[in-house]
């Protein structure tokens, strides 16, 4: 686990993007300031009023609408929306525009509960808020304001470009990211290369004039409105790389963009499409009712729910669990668990309660059977391949992916190598699997230490889950040694 690791997992993914994109407002406020970015579009009242306003109006929608439908907001989230919305829109000092801007910041919060299935939103809500905006304007002929997309400035590009690597590295999506950005900036070279620009002067109108990288880092790579396994994201920022640059492709074509009115840009309808393909490849939310909770160990407890409807998922995915409570801290009130349980009504987690805890295990610690949570998301890719011996090396609560697997693939051939810590969990229910397990202590273990005890390894894949030191440390040394490497690698936000 590397420092940068270490550092961005104290912040949930929505902290991140909030501390990274009030960090891009300060850098465009100062350069307004030192007249990097033009002070006569760009003065630092409007930049400052302006965006008062759509964080003031998001807050107050969201939570109003919240309270309204029985929900409870989530108020960071729409802080992240009115930023991201702040760098699409010119700023203003003027009334009326600030008016205008506030309705869109407001009608992205309202798509939050109108635009849903199930407790999940469709699509991205800064999208959202633009789209309906541009169609309330088209059938009413109201003079609703259209996006500048401004972010995409030279002086703001290499600002812009660290914030999106990190949001992307904090979230394990820099494919995602690289596949959208390959697409969309070898599109847009293609386009302006057919319309005389040299190749260098293509690269460099691709880079400082589009807002490729923002949307890649900042909009794309929303977690809730993904589908859930890498290769459906993959392919679905492939789609969204060819969706964005539509009118320019087309246009080299054709010889004219291919736009539908009142749409003469599709940056924004490329996040609804690409939200609707992502729904329909993943399940709907489900409402746990909490049955008991089992102590383990000394701080491991599994807690069994009763789901509204079978959960349905691939054994060693993991599931985002949502705990409403109050006084949240940074860390939020959403976690991400891998399921002890087979796919069906009941779903089985557990987790380790240090102290002193987080809110959230607080919370989750003091429900009671009866209580209800909600499963928002289901993602992941740790599942075993469909054929192949297997090798499964965890330790502590790490090991909670393996029963779920071991229970739908009986009769497979299946080594474990538990690195057991001090009251070990699932150690029973590992050995009565029917998997060969190997125990050992969890300083001892390594691929020079499992390649003694596992003669046929080149022939398996290799799956490791535990904390992310452990899971680096082990993989970095069965590199070379397996057949492939599978981390069980899940960050949260």
């Amino acid at each position: 686990m590397t420092f940068l690791d270490r550092q961005l997992g104290r912040f949930t993914m929505y902290r991140l993007v909030t501390v990274v994109l009030l960090a891009l407002a300060a850098v465009a406020v100062v350069q307004s300031a030192l007249g990097v970015l033009d002070s006569d579009i760009f003065p630092v009242d409007a930049l400052l009023l302006t965006l008062a306003v759509m964080v003031a109006t998001s807050v107050l929608v969201n939570l109003v609408v919240g309270r309204l439908v029985g929900a409870r907001p989530h108020l960071e989230s729409s802080v992240v929306t009115a930023l991201i919305l702040w760098f699409l829109y010119w700023p203003s000092t003027h009334a009326e525009q600030l008016g205008w801007l506030a309705l869109v910041a407001a009608l992205a919060q309202v798509s939050k509960y109108l635009i849903t299935w199930r407790g999940r939103h469709l699509v991205n809500p800064a999208a959202a808020g633009v789209v309906l905006s541009v169609l309330l304007g088209w059938v009413t002929g109201w003079p609703v304001p259209f996006t500048g997309w401004w972010v995409a400035s030279e002086s703001l590009f290499w600002f812009v470009l660290a914030g999106a690597l990190l949001v992307l590295h904090r979230t394990r999506r820099l494919a995602l990211g690289a596949v959208f950005a390959v697409v969309a900036v070898a599109a847009t070279v293609w386009w302006q290369v057919g319309i005389g620009a040299g190749l260098e002067e293509a690269i460099r109108f691709t880079l400082y004039s589009t807002p490729i990288v923002f949307f890649g880092g900042f909009m794309l790579s929303e977690p809730l409105t993904l589908p859930p396994r890498r290769t459906q994201q993959l392919g679905v920022a492939a789609l969204a790389g060819v969706l964005f640059t539509w009118p320019l492709l087309t246009s080299r074509i054709f010889g004219e963009p291919w736009t539908t009115e009142p749409f003469t840009s599709t940056y924004e309808l490329t996040l609804v499409v690409t939200g609707l393909v992502a729904f329909a490849l993943r399940q709907g939310s489900r409402t746990l009712t909490l049955r008991e909770r089992r102590r383990l160990g000394d701080d491991v407890v599994e807690y069994v729910f009763a789901a509204d409807r079978p959960l349905r998922f691939v054994p060693g995915q993991y599931v985002e669990l949502d705990v409403p409570h109050g006084r949240v801290d940074t860390r939020g009130r959403r976690r991400m668990f891998s399921v002890v349980s087979a796919p069906g009504s009941e779903v089985v987690v557990a987790t380790r309660h240090p102290e002193p805890g987080s809110s959230y295990k607080r919370a989750l610690a003091a429900a009671s059977p009866g209580d209800r949570m909600r499963v928002t998301a289901v993602h992941g890719d740790f599942v075993w391949p469909s054929t192949g011996p297997i090798l499964l090396v965890g330790a502590g609560i790490g090991v909670t992916p393996f029963l779920s697997q071991l229970a739908a693939h009986p009769g497979r051939d299946v080594v474990v190598v538990l690195g057991e810590r001090e009251d070990q969990p699932y150690v029973a229910e590992l050995e009565a699997s029917g998997a060969r397990v190997v125990r050992m202590p969890v300083e001892e273990v390594g691929g020079a230490a499992i390649s003694d005890l596992v003669p046929d390894l080149s022939d398996r894949t290799a799956l490791v889950s535990g904390r992310p030191d452990f899971v680096d440390e082990v993989a970095r040394s069965l590199r070379g040694r397996v057949r492939r490497v599978k981390r069980d690698h899940f960050l949260g936000y």
